[in-house]
């Protein structure tokens, strides 16, 4: 018994010793393995030529590029519908047809209306009218437009009148302003070198109208409205305040009895016509026959609107019309949105909006059509921004075509290239060290293999970078060779024990200090 209980001592003692070498030589293994780790590894690089992109990237959904929705242009019934939601549809095509009676009564009414002013007008070329033209009121004549010989229609149409009568004396002038006058105040009018006093009868909508005595002043003449102080407060030109229209139908101007500037009373001679003169009568049927033929072509442009058509290639939607169906004038029928040309929407970053420009070019892929790629061109930056938490965003639109298996609502990714660079020097980013405003990197002969890291003494200048490479714009050249430190990677057992190490002789202090409590 006494030798089995010593060799189990003995037993006892090799694997202590055994364990304690195997620590002992593990701690050795640990401490130089974080001695290690807290020196600064190097890879080095050449500084090298080569071109770099900085894209931004989004999401969004594909959305038409135009939506065009026809509505009602009157009340009317459905009769008959052709499509259905979600239908492909061409510009032109007959979605549905809508029906009126009262469009088609107001035709039938017009239209007769129309063939009686005909017989009345074919009735009444036989009645001449009077050989005189007569002034209507007493008064100046202001203008005459009409010459010896010329067709008095033909004055009419172009001038709008054969001569114009000022029957109170009163001129006016109208002018844009801003100025703080109100009707009834008093102001000087200056025309030519003649100066009256004026009154302000009308000032609202920045238009302001003045009225003045007329004194021999010419139509159309300058006239310069002050103020009590002298002050200019507009321009404008002379006209009849209200002015009398004299008109003539058919035949030729022979004789001309009133020139510009004479004085006229009701009943006097104007214009003696010659050739065959047309009845007043006659005109105003003439001019009533017009207005009739007006609204029939509105009526009928209406009734034209309950064929109710595509105005573009694309897809119904919105659609919800049954045939029996009462829709009232602007009730919207339905939509359609474009098929072949599509917009997405991709929110971005207050960091990156700065370089993208209407008109880039940008890549878009889906999720739904992997493996294809397309492009789309930016259209419109909205400038008002969107605030998402502790940044902003603004919504880039992009415009998208000749894409086959595109359908609306699919799910895209968009990227564009906000910056890019070509034939310029290039380095890893991570070569970068910052020390204040300026930045730095490590040459290879810097490094000291006796130094846990080498210090960052040579300045650099630097561009865009892709978080990846940074641009070199000065400081370094081709071909240059630089340090790249690189990031040592601890086992856990090792991270452990480099918490403990920082954990201090708090944790050994606390431990001592109850020991000797006890």
């Amino acid at each position: 018994m006494a030798k089995q209980k010593s060799r189990k001592r003995i037993v006892i003692w090799v694997v202590v010793g055994a364990a304690v070498v195997l620590g002992v030589l593990g701690y050795l293994r640990l401490r130089s393995n974080l001695a290690a780790a807290g020196r600064t590894t190097y890879e080095i690089v050449e500084v090298k030529r080569g071109d770099i992109e900085v894209t931004v990237k989004g999401s969004g959904s594909v959305q038409p590029l135009k939506d065009e929705t026809v509505y009602a242009g009157t009340p009317a019934t459905v009769d008959g519908v052709y499509y259905e939601n979600g239908d492909t549809v061409s510009e032109g095509d007959i979605v549905a047809l809508l029906s009126s009676d009262e469009l088609e009564s107001s035709r039938d009414s017009l239209q007769q209306q129309i063939d009686d002013a005909d017989a009345a007008i074919a009735t009444m070329r036989s009645v001449s009218g009077g050989e005189y033209i007569y002034s209507p009121v007493d008064g100046t004549v202001k203008a005459v437009y009409a010459a010896k010989g010329e067709s008095a229609d033909v004055v009419s149409d172009r001038d709008g009148a054969l001569a114009l009568i000022c029957p109170d004396e009163l001129m006016e002038v109208i002018f844009a302003g801003d100025a703080a006058l109100t009707p009834g105040q008093r102001v000087t009018v200056t025309i030519g070198s003649q100066s009256v006093t004026g009154e302000v009868t009308a000032a609202e909508g920045g238009s302001i109208t003045v009225r003045f005595e007329d004194d021999d002043f010419a139509l159309g003449a300058s006239a310069v409205v002050t103020g009590q102080d002298g002050a200019q407060l507009g321009e404008g030109k002379a006209a009849i305040a209200h002015p009398v229209y004299i008109a003539g139908h058919g035949g030729a101007i022979r004789k001309i009895y009133a020139d510009a500037g004479e004085e006229v009373s009701r009943g006097d001679k104007l214009f003696q016509l010659d050739g065959e003169v047309l009845s007043d009568a006659l005109y105003r049927q003439i001019d009533a026959r017009e207005d009739l033929q007006e609204d029939l072509s509105d009526v009928l442009a209406d009734i034209g609107g309950l064929t109710v058509r595509a105005g573009q290639d694309g897809v119904v939607s919105g659609l919800n019309l049954n045939p029996g169906q009462i829709v009232q004038g602007g009730a919207a029928l339905f939509t359609v949105q474009s098929s072949g040309e599509y917009k997405i929407e991709v929110d971005i970053d207050e960091l990156d909006i700065a370089g993208i420009e209407a008109g880039e070019a940008a890549a878009v892929t889906f999720d739904a059509l992997p493996g294809q790629g397309f492009t789309a061109t930016v259209t419109k930056i909205n400038p008002i921004g969107t605030p998402v938490g502790n940044v902003t965003n603004y919504t880039v639109t992009l415009s998208l075509s000749d894409a086959p298996g595109v359908m609306l609502g699919m799910s895209a990714d968009v990227e564009i290239v906000a910056e890019s660079a070509q034939d310029v020097l290039l380095i890893p980013v991570e070569a970068i060290q910052v020390i204040g405003e300026q930045k730095y990197v490590v040459f290879e002969e810097d490094i000291d293999p006796d130094a846990d890291h080498a210090v960052a003494t040579h300045a650099v200048a630097t561009g865009v970078t892709d978080g990846v490479s940074i641009v070199i714009t000065g400081g370094l050249s081709e071909g240059d060779r630089i340090a790249v430190p690189q990031v040592s990677q601890l086992s856990t057992q090792e991270q452990m024990w480099n918490m403990r190490q920082n954990a201090g002789g708090r944790t050994g202090v606390a431990a001592q200090g109850g020991a000797d409590a006890s």
